[in-house]
């Protein structure tokens, strides 16, 4: 509390309206004995009842009054309307209190019964005197607040009513709340938290309450370079806020949402300077530090449409959920007037004088409210080749990392931008030559990704082209003209590529599509079945068409592998969604611009419709016994353990394939022993045994 001794000359006159006008009853009674208790009231009391001097004052009802010097509450009624309070209206409150009230009157526009409301509810909030007066009336509605109110200001009630009304001044700026739940006076018509120490400032401005109840954002830290692969839709949501603050039109609204880390408040603030407007945060604190209520953010945003509506302004408001989940304990709860109210949030959207970014990392929002914003912008992650260039940036030309390097990290952590900025800052600070080392980046990137994400980005697998061995597929069709051939393709606005690229398991499918991806020029988006599928009805079709989009926002060869549960046969199919997963796909297929490969080890069980829709259909087979020849030359190169007799058991191997090879090099780092030759054609036999359908093969029993 701020009491004072110049305060005490209007908080009299306030008491002495209330107590002049209130019908002498019950309730009357019952305000009369508490006021007996408060000193300045006693005092008053004393000092001009000559008869009351001597007396100590209790209230007695008058049904229960007995031979008592104790004063009763007729005796202490008339005290106070004839001795202690003299008719009147309020007097003007003193000094700079007086001033700042009428100063905000002015900002905010306000009638002089709203005026008078919001300085009777200051007082009331800052003495203690009037506090104990407006608890003895107990708990209120409404209506009862708005009449003793109005007796204290001397209006009528109905012109308080009308005050505070959701649509009035005094409730659109924020400043004043209405609970919806009968409390004490100065419980049911609330005041903003920090209002009552703004009033005590000197010299109280608009610029004082900006920087008290908003933040200006701080400069942005990317650049449009970082928010390539959402061009489109940062350029009309930019279009969206400019053409907003040159019209000055009411109800404009920009909604970003999407994951942590996708550059969202950072997008708001660019946007902003390149508008050359000051955009103010609403805050996520209080005046005392603490994280502030979304009730008290939302007064503080409804402020900040009053404060900087001159048409040069945009607001923040961050972290948009909180809303949500504070409406609904509202209505749980029974609160309302500020928040709780489905009603009232749609009005606010609709008449927000002041352009406004919110911002939310949850997409679940009532389409009630989806429908009241003008622009709508999901965050994505950036893709491979805009990481790349977002670390090539930050590096800087004088880096030590090659752009091999910088593109495996690019493959290896699907950081955001900022992550990725971050982790560069943090490495030449580490570094005494200020220099930035590959593994160092690593090092900090990773834990934070892990954390996030819960995926280990180090076991990511990297293409490396300077050790793929196209001659090692083996395919009916011409691999290697092929893929010259796409690698001068470019996208025509028509229909786009795509392949289908069939076979056993481990014949090489995938990592020619990574290959490919390599020529092209384009960063690779990779899902398979497990990434797509989803347990909720339309969830796998949201997900295909979602990495779909994915790829032709970042202009990514797309790459769907086993694709073989989501091109099913539908003519075996048992359940509704199974049929609508396949259509999804088949129209996704249909109509991307991109480059799409989808990989199978089961051919024949692949829809019809599917088969049509595929430009290329490449088939991939085992190996052929040269090929195996080579192939094992060139992984266990330097040993010299290819001979007549090696050559003769991997030529018994009908079933080999390049997976087949790779498997054996990693069982042979994992036991950190070099295997002699013998020991490496048993092993490549045991991987062509266990296949499916594989009888032993001669050349094992030739070998034994």
């Amino acid at each position: 509390m701020h009491a004072g001794t110049r305060l005490q000359r209007p908080v009299s006159r306030y008491m002495q309206n209330l107590f002049m006008k209130l019908p002498f009853d019950k309730l009357q009674r019952h305000v009369l004995s508490d006021l007996a208790k408060v000193p300045d009231v006693v005092n008053a009391v004393r000092a001009n009842c000559p008869h009351c001097q001597e007396q100590t004052l209790h209230v007695v009802p008058q049904d229960e009054q007995k031979e008592t010097p104790e004063l009763s509450a007729d005796c202490l009624l008339r005290c106070l309307k004839d001795r202690v309070f003299r008719a009147g209206r309020p007097l003007p409150v003193p000094g700079a209190i007086g001033k700042n009230i009428k100063a905000i009157g002015q900002l905010l526009g306000l009638n002089p019964v709203e005026l008078s409301t919001l300085r009777f509810l200051l007082l009331l909030n800052s003495e203690e005197t009037l506090v104990q007066v407006a608890e003895a009336f107990g708990p209120l509605s409404l209506e009862g607040a708005a009449k003793i109110v109005a007796l204290a200001i001397d209006e009528q009630s109905g012109a308080v009513v009308k005050a505070l009304h959701y649509k009035g001044r005094l409730l659109a700026s924020g400043l004043v709340r209405v609970e919806e739940r009968p409390h004490h006076l100065d419980g049911k018509i609330a005041l903003k938290a920090g209002l009552i120490d703004a009033i005590h400032c000197e010299g109280l401005t608009r610029e004082e309450l900006v920087d008290r109840f908003l933040s200006t954002a701080p400069p942005p830290t990317l650049n449009w370079d970082d928010f390539a692969h959402l061009r489109d839709e940062v350029a009309c949501a930019k279009e969206v806020l400019r053409a907003a603050l040159r019209s000055q039109r009411a109800g404009i609204n920009v909604l970003f949402y999407g994951e942590t880390g996708t550059g969202k408040t950072e997008l708001s603030r660019l946007i902003a300077q390149e508008l050359g407007a000051p955009i103010y945060c609403i805050g996520h604190s209080n005046s005392d530090g603490e994280s502030a209520a979304a009730a008290e953010r939302l007064s503080s945003l409804m402020l900040g449409n009053q404060l900087v509506r001159d048409g040069t302004s945009l607001l923040l408001f961050d972290e948009f959920e909180d809303v949500f989940s504070w409406g609904m304990t509202s209505l749980v709860e029974g609160r309302g007037a500020l928040g709780g109210s489905k009603q009232w949030l749609n009005l606010l959207l609709e008449t927000n004088p002041v352009p406004t970014v919110w911002i939310t990392n949850k997409a679940r929002i009532d389409p009630a409210y989806l429908r009241r914003f003008s622009c709508v912008l999901e965050f994505r992650a950036a893709g491979q080749r805009q990481r790349a260039r977002v670390l090539a940036r930050h590096l800087g030309e004088d880096s030590d990392l090659t752009t091999r390097d910088i593109d495996a990290v690019a493959q290896q952590f699907h950081s955001s931008p900022a992550q990725l900025a971050t982790a560069i800052s943090v490495a030449k600070m580490n570094s005494p030559d200020n220099r930035v080392e590959r593994g160092a980046l690593e090092r900090i990137l990773a834990p934070v990704e892990r954390l996030i994400t819960g995926v280990d980005p180090l076991r990511r697998p990297i293409f490396d082209m300077e050790s793929y061995q196209l001659d090692a597929l083996n395919s009916s069709a011409d691999l290697v003209g092929i893929a010259e051939r796409l690698a001068a393709w470019k996208p025509s606005g028509r229909a786009g590529l795509s392949l289908c690229l069939y076979g056993p398991p481990g014949t090489g499918k995938s990592e020619y599509a990574k290959y490919l991806a390599h020529r092209m020029g384009r960063p690779l988006v990779v899902a398979r079945a497990s990434d797509l599928l989803n347990c909720f009805v339309g969830g796998t079709e949201k997900n295909i068409a979602n990495v779909f989009r994915d790829a032709e926002d970042n202009d990514a060869l797309l790459l769907l592998d086993e694709v073989d549960s989501l091109l099913r046969d539908r003519k075996t199919a048992q359940r509704s969604w199974e049929v609508t997963e396949v259509n999804e796909l088949l129209h996704q297929l249909e109509s991307f611009r991109g480059v799409v490969v989808c990989t199978t080890n089961l051919w024949g069980n692949i829809d019809e419709a599917a088969l049509r829709r595929f430009i290329f259909k490449l088939e991939f087979r085992y190996l052929r016994p040269a090929q195996a020849l080579a192939l094992f030359d060139s992984m266990f190169k330097g040993r010299g353990l290819l001979d007549a007799g090696v050559a003769a058991q991997l030529a018994g191997l009908s079933q080999l394939t390049p997976g087949d090879f790779a498997a054996v090099a990693r069982q042979e780092r994992a036991s950190g022993v070099l295997l002699d030759a013998r020991a490496l054609v048993a092993a490549l036999e045991a991987e062509v045994r266990v296949k499916p359908g594989v009888a032993r093969p001669a050349g094992f029993a030739a070998s034994s």
